[in-house]
């Protein structure tokens, strides 16, 4: 009985980490259309003060990998998946 269990454990954690990973793509997304008020496909530093987006705000210059000015779903994405 005690396998069964942590069968059952080790499912229900697998299937909340893939269910989390896709919630971060749409969260990603949903959060920059939200604090992009100019609609320009991306955040910039004002926005992102604007909007008290903290993570953006302190790795602003990280995220920015094309160094245009604003912070884009697949800069965020490219960061995130190199952690």
């Amino acid at each position: 009985m005690k396998i069964v269990v942590n069968v059952f454990i080790v499912l229900a954690l697998s299937v909340l980490t893939v269910s989390a990973w896709a919630y971060s793509a749409d969260a990603i997304a949903n959060r920059v259309k939200q604090l992009d008020t100019n609609k320009d496909g991306g955040v910039s530093m004002a926005e992102a003060i604007a909007g008290d987006a903290v993570r953006i705000k302190d790795n602003f210059a990280k995220l920015d990998a094309n160094n245009d000015g604003k912070v884009t779903v697949i800069e965020i994405e490219v960061v995130n998946k190199a952690k």
